[in-house]
This record gives C-alpha cells, sequence and structure tokens, in this order.
C-alpha cells in the first residue's frame, strides 16, 4: 500500500511539472524594455486585463529564447534600437515616428508617441479661432510629415513652417515666427524643445503675448497653452486593437499615431493671455470628430 501511495505521489508530480513547463501555459506576449520601469509594468499588467493575452516584462539585455512568445512590444526608443530578432512579431510602442523610420528592424506594427500635426493644428485653431495665422516651429522640413493640412498646402490655411536649419539660429527662426502669428506650434522634438531651449522659447514667446500649443504633454507644465496627447489608457487600448488584429487575423495595422487621445491646458496660461479655453472634452470630441472617429 505504502508503495502504491507513493508510486501515485510521484505521477501526480509528474504530471504538475508537464503541465507547468507546458508551452501552453507560457506568457502570449513580451513586453521588452531596458531597465524595469513601473509604466512597463502597467503596460503589461493592462495588456493582459484587456486582450485576454497573458503578457509578461522582460529587459533587453536578458538571455531569453524570443520565439516562445506570439509577439513582442518594444517598449521605448533604447528597446527599439537594441532589438535585433526578426522571426517573432515586433511592435514598438513610446516611440517617436522619427525612431521608426531611423530603425533598421522590420516591425510588425508601432504606435508613434507624438500626436499628428494636423491633430495640433486643428487643436489650435478651435481654440484662436479658424482665421488665425499660426507659425509651426520645427528642426528641419524633414520632421514635417505633411506640408498640408485639411487636404491643402499649409499657407493656403493661413499655417507657415519655420525651420531652424534655414535659418541664422534658433532665436532668429523664433523671433520671425512670433512675428507674424498668433501663435506658436511645436513638433515633437526633445532636442529642439530641450530643457535648454524651451525656457528661451516660452519666454520670448510670452513676451509678445503668443502661446506655444504642444509639442506634448510634458511641456504644459512649462509653460505651454495646450497640447493633445496620449496617456497610459489610451496607449492599451489602441495597443489592444493592434495585437488582436495582428494575432487573429495576421493582419498587422500599419505603424501610426494613436487615435485616442485627451486635450490637456495650462488654465493659468490661458488667463495671463485673457483666452476663454474651450471645455476639455468637448474639445477632444470635436477633434476626433475630424479624424473621423
Amino acid at each position: 500500500m505504502e508503495a502504491t501511495h507513493h508510486m501515485i505521489r510521484l505521477l501526480l508530480l509528474s504530471i504538475w511539472l508537464s503541465v507547468w513547463a507546458s508551452p501552453s501555459l507560457a506568457a502570449d506576449i513580451a513586453v521588452v524594455s531596458h531597465k524595469p520601469l513601473n509604466s512597463i509594468t502597467q503596460l503589461a499588467s493592462a495588456i493582459s486585463d484587456q486582450t485576454g493575452l497573458s503578457a509578461e516584462v522582460r529587459l533587453i539585455h536578458e538571455k531569453t529564447d524570443w520565439q516562445q512568445y506570439r509577439a513582442v512590444v518594444l517598449a521605448g526608443a533604447q528597446a527599439l534600437q537594441q532589438w535585433q530578432e526578426r522571426d517573432v512579431p515586433a511592435v514598438a510602442v513610446f516611440v517617436s515616428r522619427q525612431h521608426v523610420r531611423q530603425s533598421s528592424l522590420t516591425l510588425a506594427s508601432a504606435l508613434y508617441i507624438e500626436p499628428p500635426l494636423e491633430r495640433q493644428i486643428a487643436l489650435a485653431k478651435a481654440i484662436l479661432g479658424p482665421d488665425r495665422p499660426l507659425g509651426i516651429l520645427a528642426a528641419n522640413p524633414q520632421q514635417l510629415e505633411t506640408r498640408r493640412y485639411a487636404g491643402k498646402p499649409l499657407t493656403s490655411a493661413l499655417i507657415t513652417p519655420y525651420f531652424v536649419d534655414q535659418s541664422p539660429s534658433l532665436n532668429r527662426a523664433l523671433i520671425e515666427s512670433l512675428r507674424d502669428n498668433s501663435a506658436l506650434i511645436g513638433v515633437y522634438d526633445p532636442g529642439l524643445f530641450s530643457s535648454a531651449n524651451i525656457k528661451n522659447i516660452l519666454i520670448t514667446a510670452y513676451r509678445q503675448n503668443k502661446p506655444l500649443i504642444g509639442p506634448s504633454s510634458a511641456y504644459i507644465k512649462a509653460g505651454a497653452l495646450a497640447t493633445t496627447y496620449s496617456d497610459l489608457d489610451d496607449v492599451v487600448q489602441r495597443l489592444r486593437e493592434i495585437l488582436l488584429t495582428g494575432l487573429k487575423e495576421n493582419i498587422w495595422p500599419e505603424a501610426g499615431y494613436n487615435p485616442y487621445f485627451k486635450v490637456r491646458y495650462n488654465q493659468q496660461v490661458g488667463r495671463s493671455l485673457n483666452l476663454l479655453l474651450p471645455d476639455q472634452d468637448a474639445l477632444q470630441q470635436q477633434l476626433q470628430q475630424l479624424e473621423g472617429r
């Protein structure tokens, strides 16, 4: 009897070990980061909660059999730049359009961190009025994915781009853009809108009572008037669609901007410029309708 019980325990243990080690119980998705971050852990947890797929965090420098996963989410520019696998579908998030364009990796899909320029222009027009001239400050022409707004050339929509690389200096481009326009729109460029430059840009703008729109939510506290941005919930919502479409239908959506976003203001800046800012939620819905959502 004792021997029989021992054999049963061994059998149950072997079954438990085989189930525990079964590939079917391995995570479906690896969320890859260059270092441990709370935001990445939250992203993996949210993917599991909202997709029915299991997700776990992996660091890019870990020795891992990546092909055990059905897909990989590359979180951040450093993870994208260091990724070398090509046999597993990879989706990049928290990366800019420029990061994706510069990557030699063939991605299944990508979700840009910045808002599209047309959305920022529409935001500025909704706040200031459709007939107010707007200046766009960018480092070079390549940063503007389009020279059009609402299907028309930018200049016909009272929008003029100013490029730092075509001017003697940043200050000259900045002064020229503010001189002839009611507001300045900043494109997403951490180099141009760096901590070293942003103070000068904002002080110069507000000396002329001209607001800065964008380039991201991080600049609102510094003194930008308004921007559109996608928070973690918005990223998860779009990433859920990308993963489910890719894995279930084997059709991966093209790299693009997040259609889910919010509007954020600096109310103090609005008051100092005597601007009556529209309701944020109503404006968000208005902008989404313009984009056909």
